[in-house]
């Protein structure tokens, strides 16, 4: 299962997949990943939460950070869901051109059942139709 938070910057998609992930870490006896470019959302999230500051890391493009996503998998096979805030930027990609980084995870989703949850800053209207099918919440 994939989620999708996807709306113009400042309008609460990061709040909503914080709570989300505190939510699932309450809820679930699996592991939970919160994965960002930064340290900043670090300390709004439950203790119980493995936090991935990706900027740490040498990952450039998506085809990279999807490798980067199949090595937390493989590491730990208890985990439950997979949090990604600002997703465009991650992967240093249009969200127009993640459409088989997608795919890619609806796969990795099905084998291991992990639930992933992003966030993508990006004009409502000009939602790519591949991704119209993953958007929880537009705000």
């Amino acid at each position: 299962m994939i989620k999708v938070f996807f709306g113009k910057k400042g309008m609460g998609k990061t709040k909503l997949l914080i709570d989300a992930a505190n939510k699932m870490s309450e809820e679930s006896t699996g592991d939970v990943v919160f994965i960002d470019d930064s340290t900043q959302l670090m300390y709004d999230l439950k203790h119980r939460i493995r936090f991935v500051n990706v900027s740490d890391f040498p990952v450039k493009g998506q085809a990279a950070f999807l490798g980067f996503i199949c090595g937390i998998i493989s590491e730990d096979f208890d985990i439950e869901g997979i949090f990604i805030d600002g997703l465009t930027y991650i992967a240093d990609e249009n969200v127009s051109e993640l459409k088989g980084f997608f795919d890619n995870l609806e796969a990795l989703s099905k084998k291991y059942n992990i639930k992933f949850y992003l966030s993508i800053n990006g004009d409502n209207a000009a939602a790519p139709d591949y991704l119209k099918a993953y958007i929880e919440n537009v705000v």
